[in-house]
């Protein structure tokens, strides 16, 4: 029970790594707080799985990239809980567009959705935590250095950026708060498993050193170790069966 009495917001909380991410919390004593913009079906019946298990869970709305709507978000927070202890930024999605398709409207997409959100999310957490707090954001392997993909420049930007602003972040906030981030690589989802060709998942086994793709589990218990540890800030920790070690 590492985290009991603690409550922890997870944002992209209902389905994939997000998900994941909120059982564990839940298992551990956490009362979790399921953020989603959209599959309020999917964090209702995930809050209700938790529940059956013992844990504590619930479930809130909001599109991130919108100022208004995250202000609201952290004070409905406030008024029913009065503090906040953990905030995980896992918020985030990838959208394939070629260079020369980019147009002002999808990189801002690409930048709200996976950089803008985590700002102001962090923004509004941070007088909510108490003598500690924790934040930890989702980055990728493709916004670290020479991890770029050509057909996904706008979320790699996005990604890249994450990982200077926890940097940034974590001097702001220290020696209160510790702020990390997680940079996962090829992880086993529903979605993996359903969307991808077998050809192309192939092709990312047989560069993957350990010949395996991340476990979803255990990359969520990354998260649990940075939203515990006082020893950490500052840190990107990639969970990529060692893919970057080849700088590809």
């Amino acid at each position: 029970m590492l985290l009991k009495g603690k409550i922890a917001m997870v944002t992209g909380g209902s389905t994939g790594i997000g998900a994941e991410i909120v059982r564990l919390f839940a298992s551990e004593g956490a009362l979790v707080l399921i953020v989603c913009s959209k599959s309020m079906a999917a964090a209702e019946a995930l809050a209700r799985e938790v529940e059956a298990s013992g844990g504590s869970a619930a479930c809130f709305q909001a599109d991130l990239t919108k100022e208004a709507e995250v202000s609201a978000l952290f004070q409905k927070v406030r008024d029913q809980y009065g503090a906040l202890d953990i905030l995980i930024n896992n918020a985030g999605r990838t959208y394939s567009i070629g260079f020369r398709d980019i147009t002002e409207e999808t990189l801002r997409r690409d930048l709200d959705v996976n950089l803008t959100g985590a700002v102001l999310c962090s923004k509004y957490a941070a007088p909510l935590f108490g003598e500690r707090g924790w934040i930890v954001n989702t980055a990728s392997i493709r916004g670290m250095t020479g991890g770029g993909r050509p057909g996904i420049m706008g979320y790699c930007a996005a990604k890249a950026g994450l990982i200077n602003f926890t940097k940034n972040l974590a001097l702001e906030l220290a020696p209160r708060v510790c702020v990390n981030a997680v940079a996962p690589g090829f992880v086993r989802t529903e979605y993996l498993d359903r969307q991808t060709p077998q050809p192309l998942k192939d092709s990312w086994l047989a560069q993957i050193p350990m010949k395996a793709f991340v476990d979803i589990r255990e990359l969520a218990q990354v998260y649990l170790m940075l939203a515990t540890s006082r020893a950490m800030t500052g840190t990107v920790i990639p969970v990529d069966g060692g893919y970057t070690i080849l700088n590809r």
